[in-house]
């Protein structure tokens, strides 16, 4: 039952490990999680080590995931953005994380704990906008969710986007706690626009997606299938547009792809500084600017979870061949974080 694409197996360096070893690992976990279709890249060294596609896409079993399937990155697309907003720092010295927002997106209010919210606080979940749901940190404070109807087009539109929240009221002060949110990403997409002079798609393409060769890249406009567990069986769900939320939510790729910028970033080709993304900010625990991180970096990370599917990128910055494994799966019920471990042990003594 198991569709499959093994695009590259290099035996380079130390520990180097076989197909069927990396295999056993991620068949087990797909009996063991119910996952009906995976994708699965490991890069180290400055290349891609492996990649393979698992299982199917489908819920009658007829099309196989390969290494070409497309898959939301869901929150993945959080750091993709802050690598272009650090980007842009690098190479605008008009545009600095201390900058207000107000600074660059004219249609935010300027009035009010609002016009407070600087770059760094959106980067870091610090800004006080809210999630799409009453969460903790955040009690009486309804989703915007319904304001959805705001963003009309069907690409990615930043002013629509930011309509979505713009009037709701924040959860604290800027700066005075930590809320993890998509509508904060959204606005630094706004940022970015409005500092670098061209669409925040555009920027993207421009320094991220073009310079990596990751042409499977785009907005998740269309409808993408995937599968939720209910007590014990799949049921297959449909995601439709999701590119209103782009900047924090809404970008897509194949597994080569998401690999690609994975090594950029544990290789450091992408950034002057690639090690500010995991900043540590007080009060915010694991949380820097877009990913998070573990005590001493030894390892950063960031997930998606999508309605139907799940992302995980997970980097090891410091380890000798500098080692990133990128899962994509279309089960929203799976543990990726569980597959990346196991599979990292194959290379970390």
């Amino acid at each position: 039952m198991i569709g499959l694409l093994l695009v590259l197996f290099v035996q380079s360096g130390a520990q180097a490990r076989t197909p069927a070893e990396i295999d056993a690992i991620v068949l087990d976990a797909m009996g063991r999680q119910n996952i009906a279709g995976m994708a699965v890249a490991i890069v180290r060294d400055n290349g891609l080590y492996y990649a393979k596609g698992y299982g199917y896409d489908d819920p009658a079993h007829t099309i196989p995931v390969t290494t070409s399937t497309l898959f939301r990155w869901g929150s993945l697309s959080k750091t993709l953005t802050a690598t272009a907003a650090l980007k842009l720092a690098e190479d605008n010295p008009a545009f600095s994380l201390e900058d207000r927002v107000i600074e660059h997106v004219d249609y935010w209010p300027r009035v009010g704990d609002k016009a407070d919210i600087r770059i760094k606080h959106l980067l870091s979940n610090r800004s006080g906008i809210t999630h799409y749901w009453m969460e903790e940190g955040c009690y009486g404070n309804l989703s915007p969710d319904f304001e959805r109807k705001k963003h009309r087009q069907i690409t990615y539109n930043a002013r629509q986007a930011v309509e979505v929240f713009k009037d709701q009221d924040l959860c604290f002060s800027p700066g005075t706690g930590y809320k993890y949110s998509t509508f904060g990403f959204s606005l630094l997409g706004s940022a970015i626009e409005g500092a670098s002079g061209v669409s925040y798609a555009g920027w993207v393409s421009r320094k991220i997606r073009q310079p990596l060769g990751m042409t499977s890249l785009q907005q998740a406009t269309g409808t993408r299938g995937g599968f939720d567990e209910d007590r014990g069986r799949l049921e297959y769900i449909e995601e439709d547009n999701a590119a209103w939320r782009l900047p924090g939510g809404g970008w897509e790729s194949n597994i080569i792809d998401l690999a690609k910028f994975a090594n950029a970033l544990v290789q450091g080709s992408l950034l002057n500084n690639t090690a500010r993304l995991a900043t540590s900010v007080p009060g915010n625990g694991t949380y820097g600017y877009g990913v998070f991180h573990s005590p001493g970096n030894t390892h950063v990370w960031h997930e998606g979870n999508n309605r139907n599917s799940r992302a995980l990128l997970y980097l090891y910055p410091r380890t000798g061949e500098r080692l990133g494994i990128v899962i994509m799966t279309n089960g929203r019920h799976s543990k990726p974080v569980e597959i990346v471990h196991r599979l990292a042990w194959l290379f970390i003594e």
